[in-house]
């Protein structure tokens, strides 16, 4: 299973809740998500990638799966 994630930032609202996934997110100078890492999440990165996306108040991050 391929795991990706993709991030619209200008839906962000700048609330940083994605920072619990420091490898994977941060906030550009703008205050909005930036993606740090592109391609598929491995397995142990997978539950801070999915807390971040779920705790985004305003849905700038998806996490889409689909088989490899």
């Amino acid at each position: 299973m391929t795991t990706r994630i993709t991030v619209d930032s200008g839906k962000c609202v700048g609330a940083g809740l994605c920072t619990v996934a420091p490898g994977y997110f941060d906030l550009g100078s703008e205050g909005r998500v930036i993606l740090l890492r592109e391609g598929d999440v491995p397995e142990e990165d997978l539950g801070a990638v999915t807390d971040a996306a779920t705790m985004c108040p305003a849905e700038a991050i998806r996490i889409s799966s689909e088989r490899s």
